[in-house]
């Protein structure tokens, strides 16, 4: 390098060198980057015309819905045809998104009410609902060709759009057949729903300020786009053109198409279009940038050469590296902190500390069916393989409490899959627990982590039997226990990386300081879990006096605040005449948390639907049995636990029956839970002390 540095046409023919490689590079580099832009705007298209799906589809399955909902009501007054009229209105009053109804009955089928005879129901602009008598002469909706249809195959379907009114706008009509006690067909019910919000809806949220999105029918007609200040006319045409076919991508150059189509009926087409110099524009322009400070360090390095041409490989190479382990250490600490909980109450709060890039500590919490599920732990060793160890710990503590809520079956089952394959033989102190917000009762167990603290009128540690740590014996057993904790009662959980803090003179923090800590923050007022957390975490910052952190800190502070409770139950034996009972008892119940009168009818069904499944399911057939209904309720949610000794069953493992089907080809089953998921928030289901134990949940 010394020889070619003393000679100018040497460093010149170096330069030149180093500029074509540099360019090579920045042009594969480039490359790439679009490349990839391409790929995650192809991904970030797929998310986006999903979601665009899911809502268009569910507004039809609401729609749909709403028909198979108010089936039952049409049916039952189908012998009296004047009560039809509050029927039809009924059904479009339990749908904000359906605007029309009717019933269009065969001809004469009520001979007193002559050949046509369709009860029509609409919503007027104010929002109340007028409804009259359509069918006749001048309106024989037996030529309406989706009429003829519905009648004659006798299925359910969804019209293409039309425009209708004086204001033209944009509807679809979703026909049902409906069949008298007799099995007759007789009439076809209608469902009109309002279209014109979806063009405007579909282009409210696009990337970019060119890009729009087009709806359209199987057929490829267009049901509805941009408005025409976003995009012409003539360019919508050419693009619907283009995707039947009648025109190749070529005749409209720049641009980029995707489109998906609605999984269920009416299967209509999304379209999305981009314009490619809009996609591209910040990678064009970082294209620039990136030539210009190539040609900035080209002229630098021409009058640095000679210096640092020895060592410049060597130095490149460092760099490289380093940036590389940064980078993905970096990542990697993103990563752990994005698994953790980001959003805290009141009464919960917590923290982490890693003592390097990436840490083995972590805690976790979240509420299921009024239960607070929560855990903290830390992995043997440090870096980066406790760093994975503890992410697949923190994974299997959230499927598993999914559907287990005992603390001692959770750990069991983390236990269980830490000891497949650790062949470095990691293990991990974890202490869990699970917290009934409705009455103070915790059960928790231990595996060989620090005793938390309990501080209620005082502080001390919570009896905590140790236990040994997960990752030492598959067949370990860990004890559970439980106690109930007063109203402001707090518990404190940490990890070792606080107790073992150094001070200058290599002295612990240790626990008996801890202590001392929370009784000064109890005396004083301060001990909030917020409060606690934080005056912690800066005590120990101050005891190791800016020494470099030993290990993971990880703090995490519970308080208990109960709300007022109303807690009731009712045992009935498994006969469905007792069915009624339970209806009397869930309608006082929900009357007295004051529950909306809509929702409270829709819990009760169901609940009655659950109910009904165990009476007639849960036993052998002869056999007596006994299901026991408990209700909680805080006033802002309410709790339905059913419990019964039947036979193991989990309802929620049942798949819900697909309602788009045909009655006569849909498989039997299913509706039940289809029905249940509907009306209620959450529902869980677990086997306890022998038991069926199923929890039905609802906001109020």
């Amino acid at each position: 390098m010394k020889s070619f540095g003393s000679s100018w046409i040497a460093r010149t023919g170096i330069v030149v060198i180093a500029a074509v490689l540099v360019e090579i590079i920045s042009i594969v580099q480039y490359r790439s980057l679009r490349d990839m832009m391409g790929e995650e705007m192809s991904l970030r298209t797929r998310v986006v015309m999903g979601t665009m799906a899911n809502e268009i589809e569910h507004i039809f399955h609401l729609t749909e819905a709403t028909m198979a909902e108010n089936e039952w009501d049409i049916l039952r007054n189908l012998p009296y045809p004047d009560s039809l009229f509050p029927v039809v209105s009924r059904l479009i009053d339990d749908n904000p998104h359906v605007v029309g109804g009717c019933l269009a009955f065969l001809p004469y089928y009520y001979p007193s009410k002559g050949r046509l005879f369709e009860p029509y129901a609409f919503k007027n602009p104010d929002g109340s609902i007028s409804v009259v008598q359509l069918g006749s002469e001048a309106h024989d909706y037996t030529l309406n060709p989706e009429f003829r249809w519905a009648r004659d195959s006798l299925k359910n379907s969804w019209t293409d759009p039309y425009f209708y009114g004086p204001d033209s706008l944009s509807y679809a009509t979703f026909s049902v057949p409906v069949f008298d006690s007799k099995g007759s067909l007789a009439a076809i019910c209608g469902l009109d729903i309002d279209l014109s919000w979806l063009g405007d809806t579909l282009n409210a949220r696009q990337h970019f300020p060119s890009s729009f999105s087009l709806l359209l029918t199987r057929k490829g007609d267009l049901v509805t786009g941009p408005s025409d200040g976003r995009v012409s006319k003539n360019d919508v045409a050419r693009i619907v053109d283009i995707v039947n076919g009648r025109l190749p991508e070529s005749a409209f150059p720049g641009i980029s198409i995707w489109r998906t189509s609605l999984k269920t009926n009416p299967y209509w087409q999304l379209v999305q279009v981009y314009k490619e110099d809009e996609v591209f524009a910040r990678i064009n322009g970082l294209r620039r940038k990136s030539m210009f400070f190539i040609l900035l360090g080209l002229a630098i390095l021409v009058f640095m050469i000679k210096r640092y041409s020895s060592n410049e490989s060597k130095l490149r190479k460092a760099s490289e590296e380093q940036a590389r382990i940064a980078g993905e250490l970096s990542v990697a600490r993103d990563i752990q902190n994005k698994m953790l909980p980001k959003e805290f109450s009141a009464d919960i709060h917590g923290a982490l500390d890693p003592a390097f890039e990436v840490g083995g500590d972590l805690y976790d919490f979240y509420i299921r069916d009024g239960k607070l599920f929560f855990c903290i732990g830390d992995v043997s060793g440090k870096g980066v393989p406790a760093a994975m160890l503890m992410s697949v710990i923190h994974s299997l503590f959230r499927m598993t409490s999914q559907k287990e809520e005992s603390p001692s079956r959770i750990l069991a089952a983390l236990n269980r899959h830490l000891c497949e394959g650790n062949e470095k033989n990691m293990f991990v102190t974890f202490f869990a627990g699970c917290l009934d917000l409705y009455t103070g009762k915790l059960n928790y167990a231990n595996a060989g982590h620090d005793k938390p603290f309990l501080i209620d009128s005082s502080v001390c540690l919570l009896p905590a039997k140790a236990n040994l740590p997960l990752g030492v014996f598959a067949d370990t057993q860990y004890e559970e226990q439980s106690l109930v904790l007063a109203a402001g009662a707090s518990l404190f959980l940490y990890t070792d990386g606080l107790t073992e803090s150094k001070d200058k003179q290599r002295h612990n923090f240790g626990r008996t300081r801890v202590q001392q800590v929370l009784e000064r923050c109890l005396n004083a007022h301060t001990h909030s879990p917020g409060e606690l957390v934080l005056t912690l975490r800066q005590e120990a910052l101050d005891f190791s006096s800016g020494l470099p952190q030993s290990d993971d800190l990880t703090l995490l502070c519970i308080r208990f605040q109960p709300s007022a409770i109303l807690c009731e139950k009712i045992t009935l034996s498994n006969n469905t005449e007792e069915v009624s009972a339970l209806s009397s008892f869930v309608k006082d119940y929900l009357s007295r948390i004051q529950m909306d009168r809509k929702v409270s009818a829709g819990l009760r069904l169901a609940l009655e639907e659950a109910v009904v499944n165990v009476i007639n399911y849960a036993y052998p057939p002869g056999d007596k049995g006994e299901v026991t209904v408990y209700a909680d309720s805080n006033y802002k949610e309410v709790r339905f636990t059913i419990v019964d000794s039947g036979f193991p069953f989990d309802p929620t493992a049942v798949l819900a029956a697909d309602i788009t089907m045909d009655a006569k080809t849909r498989p039997i089953g299913g509706l039940g839970i289809h029905l249940t998921r509907k009306l209620v928030d959450s529902v869980s289901y677990c086997r306890k002390h022998g038991n069926n134990v199923l929890t039905l949940t609802k906001k109020i």
